[in-house]
C-alpha cells in the first residue's frame, strides 16, 4: 500500500514539476529545438527503463525486432505528437494547452459512442460535451493567441489521435512499458540525425544561454523528470483502481500551478472557459458513482476485517 501511494505522489510531483520546467526552458529560456530537447527526454527514458530492466526492477522481455515494427507506426505517431507539442507549448500558455488538446479523447469517445451506438451515462456525456465545447471556445478567446503555437497545436492533436486510435485498434503483445521503451528508442534513433538535418545541432552552439547555469540545471532536470512522469504513469495505471481520477486531479493542479508561476493574460472569457474544460474532465474521468461504490466496499471490507480480527482476539 506505501509503495503505491508513494509511486502516486511521485508521479504528480514529477508530471507537475516537468510541464512547468519544459514550459521554461521552451519560453522562459527560448530553447526551441525540439529535436535535441526531446531527443534528450526520449533517451533519458531509454536508458532508465534499460537500467531498471537489467537491475530488475522493470521486464521488458517481449520487445523483440518483429514487436518493434508491428509498433513502428505509433512509434512514428509518439515522435510527432512530442515534437509538435514542443513547438505550440513554446507558444502557448499551459492551461490553454492542455485544455485544448484534452478534446482529442473526447472527440475519440463521442465518435465511438456514435459508431457503436451506445448511450453513455449523463455524466459523461455532458463532460464529453463540456470538454469540446470549452476547448473551442478558449481557441477564440485567448487574449495571447498566436498563430504558430496553435498551428502546431493541430498537429500535436493530429498525431495524439493518430496514436490513441492505432493503439486502440491495433493488438499487440508489448505491455505499455514496453512501449514507452520502444517509443523512446526509435525516437532517439531518428531524432538524432534529425537535428543535424535541420540545423539544430549548429543553432544551440550559438544558443546565448548555453553556459548559463541555470539553463543546465533546467535541460538536465526535464530529461529526468520526462523519464519518471512516463514510468510512474504506467505504473499508477496499472497499480491503482483511480488512474483516471489522479491524472485529472494532478493537471488541474498542474494548471493552477502555472498561472501563479508564469504569467498568463486572462479575459473573463478566457477564464471562464478554464473552469468550464476543468469541469467537464472532472466529469468526463471521475465517475462519482463509481468511487463512491468502491469506497463503500472498500469500507466494508475493512469492517469485516476489524471484526475478524476482534473475534479472534476474543477467542484467544
Amino acid at each position: 500500500m506505501w509503495r503505491t501511494t508513494l509511486i502516486i505522489y511521485i508521479f504528480s510531483a514529477s508530471y507537475i514539476t516537468t510541464t512547468l520546467c519544459n514550459k521554461y526552458v521552451l519560453s522562459v529560456l527560448q530553447f526551441t529545438l525540439p529535436t535535441l530537447f526531446q531527443g534528450w527526454q526520449t533517451f533519458t527514458a531509454a536508458t532508465t527503463i534499460f537500467a531498471a530492466h537489467c537491475s530488475g526492477h522493470l521486464h521488458i522481455s517481449r520487445l523483440t525486432p518483429g514487436g518493434m515494427v508491428d509498433w513502428l507506426p505509433a512509434s512514428l505517431f509518439f515522435i510527432g505528437i512530442i515534437y509538435a507539442g514542443s513547438r505550440a507549448l513554446s507558444h502557448i500558455p499551459i492551461p490553454m494547452f492542455l485544455l485544448i488538446r484534452n478534446c482529442v479523447e473526447s472527440s475519440i469517445e463521442i465518435s465511438r459512442w456514435i459508431v457503436q451506438r451506445t448511450l453513455p451515462s449523463v455524466q459523461k456525456l455532458v463532460g464529453s460535451l463540456l470538454t469540446v465545447s470549452s476547448a473551442v471556445a478558449l481557441w477564440h478567446v485567448d487574449p495571447q493567441y498566436d498563430k504558430e503555437g496553435y498551428f502546431w497545436l493541430v498537429y500535436h492533436m493530429v498525431f495524439l489521435a493518430g496514436y490513441k486510435l492505432y493503439a486502440e485498434f491495433k493488438s499487440t503483445e508489448l505491455s505499455s512499458m514496453e512501449k514507452l521503451w520502444c517509443n523512446s528508442i526509435i525516437s532517439v534513433v531518428l531524432l538524432a540525425p534529425g537535428s543535424v538535418l535541420l540545423g539544430h545541432v549548429q543553432d544551440a552552439w550559438e544558443f546565448p544561454l548555453l553556459t548559463h547555469t541555470h539553463f543546465h540545471v533546467a535541460f538536465l532536470a526535464s530529461g529526468l523528470l520526462a523519464a519518471c512522469v512516463g514510468i510512474t504513469r504506467i505504473l499508477v495505471q496499472e497499480g491503482t483502481k483511480f488512474p483516471d481520477h489522479i491524472s485529472c486531479t494532478v493537471k488541474t493542479l498542474t494548471i493552477l500551478m502555472s498561472l501563479m508561476v508564469f504569467h498568463v493574460t486572462l479575459t473573463a472569457a478566457a477564464a471562464l472557459c478554464i473552469l468550464t474544460g476543468i469541469a467537464g474532465e472532472v466529469l468526463q474521468k471521475i465517475d462519482v458513482q463509481d468511487l463512491s461504490a468502491r469506497l463503500d466496499l472498500k469500507y466494508e471490507e475493512r469492517t469485516r476485517l476489524s471484526s475478524h480480527s476482534m473475534e479472534i482476539s476474543a477467542e484467544t
